[in-house]
């Protein structure tokens, strides 16, 4: 099993963690619309002693885990929360990245109850690689982000509380949490990941002026166009295609551009036309029906500029591979999407010089993202996740003065971020563009 994988699998048996053993910070999940303080038993502690730390009864702790009175290290103890051992926050914030208690809420698709499942019987961790469930780990890479950017800012002063919730993919959990009230004294609150699972969140706190509400991943904009608390990371495609635009009117002059695009994004085609209309430039925009080299050949001249303004992985994966194969020279633009898109050939995307739009994306040669990486490596040994750095850097410019990304607010809307360099592959590596 990949070191990666094991650190993934470690972190479902460390979403509760403390900051210091003398100021213990109560990390929450929530679990069946029930909240508990995820306690991991340290050498010499009882279950008395767990019970005064949390301030609940031994019975309490039994009951909760379905166990007997024996403990062993490590051992993962789920503390049912009460008023005693959560403390409220009445505090009225004008800024989250103030010195005062932030509380940061987390809502994402772990999957708790069915890796833990998947998990009984298996003392031993290393047998566990082949019954991993899959669809946890984007939560996990992001949690892992999470978590080494709240060691860092706690280490640094930051008091901030950490609440989970394991939403999985389902809407009635996530209606079921926002219901229950359990969200009323959050500062922050990041995901949950899935679009309609976000709205939900945002019918009830979504112009409630003391929250920040954070879409991390999704690249649906509904809700930060109708929600003044909403804070969407990943730019609009209109945002990416003005980007675009001037970097083809700057670069390529005098060079033929062309728009390929299906029929459900005629739109999008349309937008991007009249915005180079108005700087008086010229673009040639098509109807793709079929994506095979043959049916593309004939409107393809020796050297063009490509835009493909796509989010369908088949579609980008099938038109790069067709042009790819022509006896011309392209250089093509897409979206932010495609970064996360395993499909996709490298050789041929560095081929096509293929440029992209991209938020958040590691750069070796920024100070910042050097000292993350340094960081990631000396705690994990490894190379980072997936979503591990985009998620650091969310919890780094909402609860500090860093500023990972750049806002623009929306007419009656929230804020979304237009901060996306463009980045091209150059030897196996995506860097940014001159």
């Amino acid at each position: 099993m990949g070191i990666i994988k094991v650190i993934l699998i470690s972190c479902l048996f460390i979403i509760k963690l403390s900051a210091a053993e003398t100021n213990i910070i109560a990390d929450t999940v929530d679990i069946d619309n029930k909240r508990y303080i995820k306690h991991i038993v340290k050498v010499g502690e009882s279950l008395n002693k767990i019970a005064i730390i949390h301030n609940v009864t031994v019975s309490d702790i039994l009951s909760s885990n379905e166990m007997s009175r024996k403990l062993y290290y490590n051992q993962i103890l789920f503390i049912p929360v009460n008023k005693n051992n959560v403390k409220q926050n009445n505090l009225n914030y004008n800024s989250i990245k103030s010195s005062e208690e932030i509380h940061l809420a987390l809502l994402m698709p772990y999957y708790l109850v069915k890796n833990d499942t998947m998990f009984n019987g298996f003392e031993d961790t290393s047998k566990i690689s082949s019954i991993y469930y899959n669809s946890s780990e984007p939560a996990l890479s992001f949690h892992l982000g999470v978590k080494l950017a709240l060691d860092s800012l706690r280490k640094n002063g930051k008091n901030i509380v950490l609440y989970t919730f394991d939403t999985n993919k389902d809407t009635n959990k996530v209606y079921n949490i926002v219901a229950s009230g359990a969200l009323d004294n959050m500062d922050v609150i990041i995901g949950p990941l899935y679009a309609k699972n976000f709205d939900i969140l945002c019918q009830r706190y979504g112009n409630d002026k003391s929250k920040t509400l954070i879409n991390p991943l999704s690249k649906l904009t509904e809700s930060v166009k109708s929600y003044r608390s909403v804070y969407q990371i990943q730019p609009d495609i209109t945002d990416q295609l003005e980007i675009i635009k001037n970097r083809i009117l700057y670069k390529y002059k005098n060079k033929r551009v062309m728009l390929l695009f299906q029929e459900e994004e005629k739109g999008i085609a349309l937008y991007a036309q009249n915005l180079f209309r108005k700087e008086k430039r010229n673009i040639n925009i098509y109807n793709i029906e079929s994506s095979h080299v043959d049916s593309l050949r004939n409107i393809f001249s020796d050297y063009q500029i490509v835009i493909i303004p796509s989010n369908n992985r088949s579609f980008v994966s099938s038109v790069l591979g067709s042009i790819g194969i022509m006896d011309s020279t392209s250089i093509v633009f897409g979206l932010d999407t495609w970064k996360r898109y395993d499909n996709l050939d490298i050789d041929n995307l560095m081929e096509l010089d293929v440029h992209i739009p991209m938020s958040g994306v590691f750069n070796p040669n920024n100070k910042h993202d050097k000292s993350f990486l340094s960081l990631f490596e000396k705690v994990y040994n490894t190379n980072q996740g997936k979503y591990t750095h985009i998620a650091y850097n969310i919890i780094m410019h909402f609860c500090s003065n860093y500023n990972a990304f750049q806002f623009k607010r929306l007419n009656n809307g929230g804020k979304i971020n237009v901060k996306a360099p463009l980045h091209h592959y150059i030897d196996y590596e995506i860097i940014k563009a001159n």
